[in-house]
């Protein structure tokens, strides 16, 4: 590599700036926040939304039990409390009494059954086993409650769980999660001196399914803010040949909603593994359709308590439980493959799991044409003689140029090194006299 490639290298895939201004710490300050309002923090990922509400927020606190941090998923819940050391999980004798007690009654106080520690973390589905069971768990004693992921409270209370049960009060065919809900809008009301905070990235959902909610921040501000950028974005239709493509040893993560159908994880790590990567995945640990192996349980600890993937994996794939809050620092990751259309809340999230700016990132459009590798298989990673490039340029029609410049080979070849690909003269056959090119992914 000359000394020229070593540098547009390392610059390109060690030195990206993080877009914006300012951190949510820098312009937002607990004064701002509204009584009575699920105070609306929409903030883009990177932005410093969960460093604000666990390091900032508390030294504005009055109380001892000064902040329930409500988080979406399990994973999330696991990484706050090792990484943060003022957090704990809530005391799990609130288990016990689950599952002792086929009539649940309690008269514990308040201070016996909660962690002892400055913030208590839970998940939406523990808050709502304890309002189902009525269980003691009288939140307005908190200063603030903040609700991670608030978006992703509504969209779990749709999908029907496997054993499906009713509210206790209300609508008989409620799910649970309603409690939940209920229960925020309740303290809106009755218990205004208890600051409520939504925090989310992708706030569509949860503006159209709370009435009383406030903008924290302006659009200004919002623009203003650092978030994690994307360099070069591609689109496909077929994912397969995208992981046909991929080098290997390169570093990537792969976001699919699915597990186990024909575009899912453990087909897309089957076709990976076959093609000689070095691959992890995990998913729900709540999941009894898809037991995880020690192997996923191991890769998951390690994420969890490290927020790198394991050196033993190169491609690390995941679905929704690891959609949101999970964080990952790698910087040797330059490519993520995600699953759904450019512009959707599930692009937003996944992307946010790298906690770094991305190289390239690939998604899913039905009716394109299979953008993310202009370079066919059969062209990639391999010499092939120079008479073929005007086989190759013909083959790359989404670039639409003017005129028939698409059969210029060194129209093409620019096109290709702006966008990532690293194009070599070399020579092929006997004695090295035939005239070739090789083309990498850099």
């Amino acid at each position: 590599m000359g000394i020229r490639s070593f540098l547009l290298y390392f610059i390109a895939e060690r030195w990206y700036p993080m877009t914006g201004k300012y951190f949510l710490s820098d312009i937002l300050h607990p004064s701002r926040f509204k009584q009575g309002f699920i105070n609306l923090i929409k903030a883009p990922v990177g932005s410093g939304k969960t460093h604000f509400a666990l390091n900032e927020l508390p030294k504005h606190a009055i109380n001892n039990d000064y902040m329930l941090f409500i988080t979406d998923t399990n994973m999330n819940r696991d990484q706050i409390i090792s990484t943060f050391d003022n957090a704990c999980e809530y005391d799990k004798s609130w288990r016990e009494f689950l599952n002792n007690q086929p009539k649940p009654k309690i008269d514990k106080r308040w201070g016996t059954w909660r962690c002892n520690s400055k913030i208590t973390v839970m998940n939406y589905a523990q808050v709502a086993a304890l309002f189902f069971y009525g269980h003691k768990f009288d939140w307005s004693k908190f200063d603030y409650i903040v609700c991670d992921e608030l978006h992703n409270l509504i969209y779990y209370r749709n999908i029907k769980p496997r054993n499906s049960t009713t509210a206790n009060q209300g609508n008989a065919t409620a799910s649970i999660l309603d409690l939940t809900i209920a229960k925020i809008e309740e303290t809106l009301i009755l218990n205004p001196h208890v600051i409520v905070l939504g925090m989310t990235a992708t706030p569509k959902v949860v503006l159209k399914s709370f009435p009383r909610v406030y903008d924290v921040l302006t659009p200004q501000e919002f623009d203003d803010l650092y978030r994690y950028d994307v360099i070069n974005k591609w689109y496909y239709r077929d994912y397969v040949k995208v992981l046909q493509a991929i080098p290997i040893g390169k570093k990537g993560i792969i976001y699919f909603d699915r597990i186990s159908t024909n575009v899912g994880i453990k087909k897309a790590e089957s076709i990976l593994v076959g093609l000689g990567h070095k691959t992890g995945s995990f998913w729900s640990m709540r999941n009894k359709d898809h037991t995880m192996t020690q192997r996923q349980l191991d890769v998951r600890q390690y994420i969890v308590d490290n927020q790198m993937i394991p050196p033993d994996v190169d491609i690390l794939l995941i679905n929704a439980a690891c959609q949101t809050g999970v964080n990952i620092k790698n910087k040797d990751v330059t490519f993520m493959v995600i699953h759904a259309p450019d512009g959707s809340d599930t692009l937003t999230q996944a992307k946010g799991r790298l906690r770094n700016d991305l190289q390239n990132l690939y998604y899913y459009k039905s009716d394109g044409i299979d953008y993310p590798n202009p370079v066919p298989v059969r062209f990639l990673n391999c010499k092939f003689p120079a008479e073929k490039t005007k086989e190759l340029c013909a083959e790359i029609r989404y670039m639409k140029p003017k005129g028939n410049e698409h059969y210029q080979w060194e129209y093409t070849k620019k096109y290709l090194e702006q966008k990532g690909y690293k194009v070599t003269k070399t020579t092929m056959g006997h004695g090295g006299k035939q005239r070739a090119w090789f083309i990498e992914l850099e």
